[in-house]
């Protein structure tokens, strides 16, 4: 297939368009930040990289066409953002966390072609938008645990299969879905399909096949056991049991529930995505801090998602992964979640975060030892991760967002001190 080929499968302008306004704002809020805390150097550099990712989509959505994969559902009003319009799939947030993923290629990005960088953003969003609708079905619709694994298995695995077969997987997804969810087929067929051929003409995709494919087994393990965090299967004690049997690095003393946590998210995926486009290949021998890094990534960036959700999700019947963090011996001693009350203190909520901020640091120090570069691309992302995941507290619990930065600003000062002086952050018009 030729690149023109692959490049008739992009996204609809309007969505790019939605996605780079949503970059910009998420930028600005981190340049605020800068106000409050010392970060160890000028938020100029954060400005770059955040131009960088901007202009980054402005080339692809120049690229984008009119008649490309629509995104956003029908429905949705053009003027809303970021909030949950009660669909099936809560596309904005699943866009704003998207826009953290392609915020990932500006590691990568002067190591691959134009392109390729246009194909790895691509193949990025796609992928994230069907985590976001497989995440919401199974949290929304009444499907049983081996349900959920198996049709996050067979969605994730066929993804990435270079014998994909259309017409099987049809036939298989159409099973597998609930009836409620069957408008999403198209649109999960298309994104299937997509992804596919992208990854399997990317220069490297075949040489990270078994990383992705340990990555999907992961995550349909972890989301098929969240079918025990909510009524009327809810059941911690199952969780724990499972889950206590998770892998984690050597020496990490982590809790089930924050290896749960790491499996479900299994962020460190989008690294191999654009790793597949890259001009050249990383040798994962050689990254052994870099892979343990983003372990606690992981963990960290789902436990911000959850701590800004912990009410909303309990009033849809989910004890999500902080509130189990906050209240686990409670919650093991109770089968109903109807009327629970955990009574969160902001003691309660700083305790969390400053662990989400502990976590947070180890994947800080690690992924540097074996990715560092004068560019300050960790400091830059790590204090991106938590505008990106707790937006919904922006403009409301701000200071909860100030509790993790406080926290971990220590060490990303450490981190920027090693390379702050010589930090030079290119612009893409290298590249031209």
């Amino acid at each position: 297939m030729t690149v023109q080929a692959v490049q008739s499968l992009g996204i609809n302008r309007e969505d790019v368009e939605l996605l780079s306004h949503t970059v910009l704002r998420l930028g600005g809020y981190a340049e605020g930040l800068f106000d409050f805390h010392s970060f160890g150097f000028d938020k100029g550099i954060l400005r770059q990289h955040i131009s960088n990712v901007y202009e980054m989509l402005l080339r692809m959505k120049d690229r984008s066409v009119s008649y490309g994969l629509p995104l956003r559902p029908p429905n949705i009003p053009p003027s809303a953002f970021w909030e949950d319009q009660g669909e099936t799939w809560n596309y904005l947030q699943t866009l704003r966390f998207a826009a953290g993923s392609v915020m990932m290629t500006e590691k990568y990005r002067r190591y691959m072609t134009l392109d390729n960088v246009y194909n790895a953003l691509t193949a990025k969003i796609l992928h994230k938008c069907m985590i976001g609708i497989m995440d919401d079905l199974i949290d929304k619709g009444a499907y049983t645990y081996m349900e959920a694994k198996d049709l996050h298995h067979m969605v994730l695995t066929s993804m990435i299969d270079p014998d994909f077969d259309e017409t099987v997987f049809v036939k298989r997804l159409i099973g597998m879905l609930k009836q409620e969810h069957v408008p999403l087929f198209d649109l999960m067929n298309s994104i299937t399909k997509g992804f596919n051929i992208l990854w399997n003409r990317s220069p490297h995709g075949a040489d990270y096949f078994y990383q992705m494919e340990v990555l999907d087994e992961r995550v349909a393990l972890g989301q098929a056991l969240t079918m025990f965090q909510k009524e009327p299967n809810f059941s911690i004690l199952k969780m724990r049991k499972v889950a206590n049997a998770f892998y984690e690095p050597d020496g990490s003393e982590m809790t089930w529930w924050e290896r749960l946590g790491a499996h479900v998210s299994a962020t460190v995926r989008y690294n191999f995505i654009d790793m597949a486009f890259a001009d050249h290949l990383y040798d994962l021998k050689k990254l052994d801090n870099f892979l343990k890094g983003w372990y606690y990534y992981d963990t960290a960036i789902i436990l911000m998602d959850h701590v800004t959700s912990v009410h909303q999700d309990l009033r849809n019947g989910i004890a999500n992964l902080s509130l189990i963090a906050m209240r686990t011996r409670e919650l093991e001693n109770i089968t109903n979640l109807r009327n629970y009350n955990p009574g969160l203190t902001i003691e309660d909520y700083d305790t969390h975060l400053r662990r989400i901020a502990d976590l947070t640091s180890r994947a800080l120090e690690l992924a540097d030892k074996d990715f560092h570069d004068d560019t300050l691309y960790y400091p830059f992302i790590t204090i991106m991760m938590p505008v990106v995941m707790m937006a919904d507290w922006i403009g409301k619990r701000d200071d909860m967002i100030h509790t993790f930065l406080e926290a971990i600003a220590p060490s990303i000062r450490q981190v920027a001190s090693n390379g702050v002086e010589a930090a030079v952050v290119g612009s893409l018009a290298e590249k031209a």
